[in-house]
């Protein structure tokens, strides 16, 4: 195992993506799986496999819809309280019932993958809510995460692209860490053709 990337080591042993983000962080913030907006184009996005696992633990086919793309579905989020949140999250453990089975889009959170402002480009991007993200981003360890980051996305590009649904709309609220052009390039490529 050692040499390799923390994404590849870990995405190679249990599908998911070693999180940037410790854990006693996350579970004290108050941003993760809320939103301001029942129609939040931030819900989650659940690619077709993704969608069956997520139903296999325990969601219901009635809480996603199908997304522009087609291949993908975005939950839908409940209310509660005064605001919206992810079905999967469990409010009063601060923990995510699915979160072995999340998505892809979950788990490169504080990262997302949004259009840039002129829809040219696929950006890799952080959101600034993130209170991890706002102490650490100019850090050695943060700036390595990124490079990481990039390499895992380029190399599902084409997952990524026939669920382009994963890629949001710009938002100004956000900090651009990088253009993903691979991924651009297939998706501008197959929208194209």
């Amino acid at each position: 195992m050692f040499g390799k990337s923390i994404l590849e080591r870990d995405f190679q042993h249990t599908n998911e993506l070693k999180q940037i983000v410790p854990s006693q962080t996350c579970l004290a913030c108050d941003v993760c799986c809320r939103f301001l907006d029942s129609k939040s184009p931030f819900a989650p996005i659940f690619t077709d496999e993704e969608y069956g696992k997520a139903l296999s633990s325990g969601l219901l086919e009635n809480q996603f819809s199908i997304t522009s793309d087609g291949s993908s579905r975005q939950i839908q989020l409940k209310s509660h309280q005064d605001m919206f949140i992810c079905p999967a999250f469990d409010p009063n453990t601060q923990h995510c019932t699915i979160y072995r089975d999340r998505p892809l889009d979950c788990q490169i959170y504080p990262f997302m993958m949004m259009w840039s402002a002129d829809y040219q480009s696929v950006l890799l991007v952080v959101d600034r809510l993130c209170p991890y993200t706002e102490n650490q981003i100019q850090g050695s360890q943060f700036k390595t995460y990124i490079d990481e980051m990039v390499e895992f996305l380029e190399s599902i590009k084409k997952n990524i692209a026939q669920n382009y649904s994963l890629v949001s709309h710009f938002q100004e609220d956000v900090i651009v860490v990088r253009q993903l052009q691979k991924l651009t390039q297939l998706i501008v490529n197959r929208c194209v053709s």
